[in-house]
């Protein structure tokens, strides 16, 4: 009696539980979907929940490999790594030759552990869908792996990423007519002498492998060029749409490839632009009206450039971006600046600014300059090593010496936010603080950011002796962190 009616507590629980199973019940199709936010390997996971999950991942439409999670997490080695890459291997062939749905977002991640005649035979496979996203990541190659662009051209493709050892050969004619998000990252483009991002000129027959890789991208709106090669010469920027450029040298990227070089820009739409780059020896810049934030970082050989050339280079650069409200610049960017004679454009809609002050550069130099220049300057942040000249010592001619100036209009009447990074205390930085706190007269918070370097049990003292400075914000606070 007993027995029997453990029995049906257990069925009516296991019914109970089947009920209760309504992620089981959804379509096919929109289960698929859920599976496709997963990476592959545990959407074919699924297959052991149920009899009803057992064919669900064949109705994804993303598919995500990445090898590494096959080679890496494994205890043993020896034979466990070429088990490992043969298992690979097949899973991205049965997933492919089993799909039913029509793929959209395909993301590929391997090493040298993979053939090369096996990524190109995925890539095609994967091209016979009507794809929207694909990314390719090769890392670690110890010979690059030579793609043609045109096997990735597909007219529904919005995103292409490449990251890693690739030779990439672009022919004279290719057309990405929906795409609008473009990444190259430590990207070898197969010789040239110059490469245009310009999504209307014509290409030149001396560099046609390079010229026309945005000629057939009229919608493109983000680009991401990060640690690529390709063989220097002069760069053109000039698609209509774009609205997020970044240009990084990255760790791969050569140094010198824009030595003497040109860099034209005329982008009426670009809102992002972020340039961590050699300095090139001119910029030819038409219209970047639409830039609300700039971040510069520049390097550069002190043997390329007359010191006057290298001031101008890089005042061109920064005179670009004029209409931009938010400017970052590092400590190269002051270097180069205060290398020869300048005169800033007057930035009428900066209100957050932040300088990166090196060595070689004190705020005497440059800060007043900007700050007359800035008329609706309402943060000012001063980051890397500030005042590093009085971490040895603190020689008279190095003190806040525009004290004695007249108080720049911002300062006076804009300004809110002041941030001061590596903090140390010295007599000028005393200065300059007392100089902010005695003019900024609508100014909010300033926060100091103590170097790490310098020994925590001064700073109470110090901070009692700011704390008690004088101040004509009487809603100004003060942070120390």
């Amino acid at each position: 009696m007993g027995i029997s009616r453990r029995k049906r507590k257990t069925r009516r629980k296991l019914e109970d539980s089947e009920s209760r199973d309504i992620i089981s019940s959804l379509p096919d199709e929109l289960l698929g979907k859920i599976l496709s936010c997963l990476p592959t390997k545990y959407a074919v996971a699924t297959t052991v929940l149920s009899s009803r999950w057992k064919n669900l991942y064949k109705h994804t439409t993303t598919l995500d490999f990445d090898d590494s999670t096959y080679l890496y997490p494994r205890k043993n080695l020896g034979n466990g790594r070429r088990n490992d890459n043969a298992s690979f291997r097949e899973f991205v062939n049965k997933v492919l030759g089993e799909c039913k749905s029509k793929i959209s977002k395909f993301r590929l991640k391997c090493g040298d552990n993979i053939e090369f005649y096996l990524i190109h035979d995925w890539i095609n496979a994967v091209f016979t869908h009507k794809i929207a996203e694909f990314e390719l990541s090769v890392l670690d190659m110890r010979i690059p792996c030579v793609l043609q662009l045109c096997k990735l051209n597909c007219e529904n493709l919005v995103v292409l990423r490449l990251d890693g050892e690739l030779i990439l050969r672009v022919p004279k004619s290719v057309t990405f007519p929906r795409l609008q998000v473009l990444v190259f990252k430590g990207i070898m483009f197969h010789g040239s002498s110059s490469i245009r991002f310009n999504a209307y000129c014509k290409s030149s027959s001396d560099n046609h492998s390079l010229n026309g890789i945005l000629l057939g991208c009229p919608l493109l709106k983000e680009l991401v060029i990060e640690g690529c090669d390709w063989n220097g010469g002069d760069l053109y920027f000039t698609n209509p749409l774009l609205r997020s450029l970044t240009f990084h040298a990255g760790i791969g990227g050569p140094l010198d490839q824009l030595n003497g070089c040109t860099i034209y820009m005329d982008l009426p739409n670009l809102v992002q632009f972020n340039y961590f780059e050699c300095l090139a020896e001119q910029y030819e810049i038409r219209n970047l009206n639409s830039v609300r934030e700039a971040q510069v970082d520049i390097h550069f050989n002190d043997d390329e450039f007359e010191e006057q050339d290298l001031c101008d280079a890089i005042l061109d650069l920064i005179t670009g971006v004029y209409c931009c409200q938010s400017l970052h610049l590092s400590s190269q960017c002051l270097e180069a600046l205060t290398s020869g004679e300048f005169e800033l454009p007057i930035f009428r809609n900066l209100t957050q600014l932040t300088l990166a002050l090196g060595y070689d550069v004190s705020w005497n130099d440059v800060l007043l300059d900007f700050l007359n220049s800035s008329p609706s300057l309402e943060s000012l942040t001063l980051v890397q090593g500030f005042l590093q000249r009085w971490q040895c010592s603190q020689p008279d001619d190095d003190e806040f010496l525009i004290k004695d100036e007249e108080v720049p209009p911002c300062v006076k009447f804009r300004l809110k936010f002041i941030n001061i990074k590596d903090f140390r205390g010295f007599k000028g930085e005393m200065q300059m603080i007392i100089y902010f706190l005695e003019n900024a007269n609508i100014l909010e918070e300033m926060v100091l950011h103590w170097d790490k370097r310098k020994r925590a049990k001064k700073f109470a003292a110090k901070e009692e002796e700011i704390l008690e400075l004088a101040k004509s914000s009487e809603s100004c606070t003060i942070a120390f962190k």
